[in-house]
């Protein structure tokens, strides 16, 4: 009797425990809405964080997470899921799986790819392997508006984009060091890095140690759209480093130099890490056609070798977020053949021209 009491006194203390912990454990997704970027005609990308808060004195993991896909009607898709399963349990591939006591955390969306079909997202996330919660995501289809061309004229490697491993994707604002600089998003969400590459793909001569080494030092960049500059800086040396305290007054500080074209009220294309001096003779104000030169690639701010970091987004201060950008006539190169395409988006490790 003493052994069943001792076990029923268990299982209403872990239940007591699940209820409290349910209760005091909150997911938002962040942006709200996540937009669809349109990666083929069966598939797009959601590119959101969840930022998942613990305010109680428990210590949670999270054992399975699972998303299933709904389309308009409301009937089910796709189902996928990580968890605790295995000699290798798949729900640690994501990072921060464990909140202890009153803690914070983002978590970047583990399942980015989804069906063109699929207008709802359930996910159904699991704490200690009893505490369930659900969270509906209701992503919104991108249009834009204003046709982009490539900001390079160049053959060049998207060395680094926006996928689920890019570091432009995993900007983690819910870091103290961060938060406590102003950033409330992610600015980044949706940017590229560009590296000018000769005709057998390689970046630089020889190393690559000094700046002139790499191809692409000093070539010229091209607005993408027309617009108008309403951000501007030119005197920073090509020199890799940017002072971080000063990202709280100006969130720009990171690219070193930099250009940013508004091309309308919630649409500003961003040029970063430019060469110094590049960008002489421009000025806030000035009225930019798409397609003219407005500075070279350098290799100011935050920036580990001669490139250029390319973004869009809807606003220039610290509550930024990122947006999608898709580009019109360039050709996807494939080793010895050349596909022409229309308009579409790219992705990390393809090589791309211009027409």
């Amino acid at each position: 009797m003493k052994t069943i009491q001792s076990f029923a006194i268990l299982i209403f203390g872990l239940s007591t425990l699940a209820v409290n912990a349910q209760n005091k454990l909150t997911i938002e997704c962040k942006p709200e809405h996540p937009l669809k970027e349109k990666i083929n005609e069966q598939q797009y990308s959601l590119n959101f964080d969840f930022v998942i808060e613990n305010q109680s004195t428990d210590s949670l993991k999270l054992t399975r997470l699972e998303v299933s896909a709904f389309d308009r009607q409301n009937k089910l898709i796709q189902q996928k899921f990580l968890d605790n399963n295995g000699t290798a349990p798949s729900i640690n591939t994501i990072p921060n799986i464990e909140w202890n006591s009153v803690s914070k955390r983002m978590l970047f969306n583990p399942f980015p790819d989804q069906n063109s079909m699929a207008a709802k997202l359930e996910y159904t996330f699991v704490f200690n392997d009893s505490i369930e919660i659900k969270k509906v995501v209701i992503p919104t289809d991108y249009d834009q508006k204003t046709d982009f061309i490539l900001p390079l004229k160049n053959k060049i490697l998207v060395y680094d984009g926006h996928d689920f491993y890019s570091h432009h994707r995993r900007f983690d604002y819910e870091f103290t060091p961060i938060k406590q600089l102003g950033f409330t998003g992610n600015f980044m969400r949706y940017a590229y890095d560009f590296v000018v590459v000769d005709s057998e793909g390689k970046k630089h001569l020889s190393k690559g140690e000094n700046n002139t080494d790499w191809y692409g030092f000093g070539t010229d960049v091209l607005a993408v759209a027309d617009g108008e500059i309403v951000a501007i800086e030119t005197n920073k040396k090509d020199d890799k480093t940017f002072d971080i305290p000063s990202l709280k007054d100006n969130p720009l500080t990171l690219y070193g130099n930099y250009i940013v074209i508004k091309h309308n009220e919630h649409l500003y294309s961003i040029y970063g890490h430019l060469k110094n001096q590049s960008a002489i003779g421009m000025k806030v104000g000035d009225k930019v056609k798409k397609g003219v030169k407005i500075a070279s690639i350098g290799t100011s701010g935050s920036s580990f070798f001669p490139h250029l970091h390319f973004e869009v987004r809807n606003s220039i201060n610290h509550q930024a977020e990122g947006l999608p950008s898709y580009f019109k006539n360039y050709y996807l190169i494939l080793g010895s053949n050349k596909k022409e395409v229309t308009t579409h988006t790219i992705s990390t490790g393809d090589i791309i021209q211009s027409k």
